[in-house]
């Protein structure tokens, strides 16, 4: 009895972790979903205004290129006004923090 108590009490583990691994894999899918679908929808809002204002196909496959030349380029750059919990800093600590930041760069 004690070894059918032991098996069911795994098994019911096993169910806790593997529920658990399937909600996180699904949670990622769905951020990822949303991420794509405002790109795909800033993408159709571009095409739509260059179509609306009668802009030639030539131009406008050259807009929709660089568009997304810079947004392939920034997916990796993470910017100052992307982080929002650094406005919470206070101007003391921001200054530091933008000095550090820049300073390489400015040396070089």
């Amino acid at each position: 009895i004690h070894e059918r108590l032991f098996a069911v009490c795994v098994l019911i583990f096993a169910l806790l972790v593997f529920s658990s691994f399937l909600s996180s894999i699904t949670a990622s899918m769905t951020q990822l979903r949303q991420m794509s679908w405002k790109f795909d929808k800033n993408l159709a809002l571009l095409r739509k205004y260059l179509r609306m204002h009668a802009i030639s196909p030539a131009l406008s496959i050259r807009v929709l290129r660089y568009v997304e030349y810079k947004i392939e380029k920034n997916s990796g750059e993470v910017r100052e006004s992307d982080v929002c919990l650094l406005k919470l800093l206070s101007s003391q600590l921001h200054m530091e923090l933008v000095q550090e930041t820049y300073e390489p760069r400015l040396a070089a």
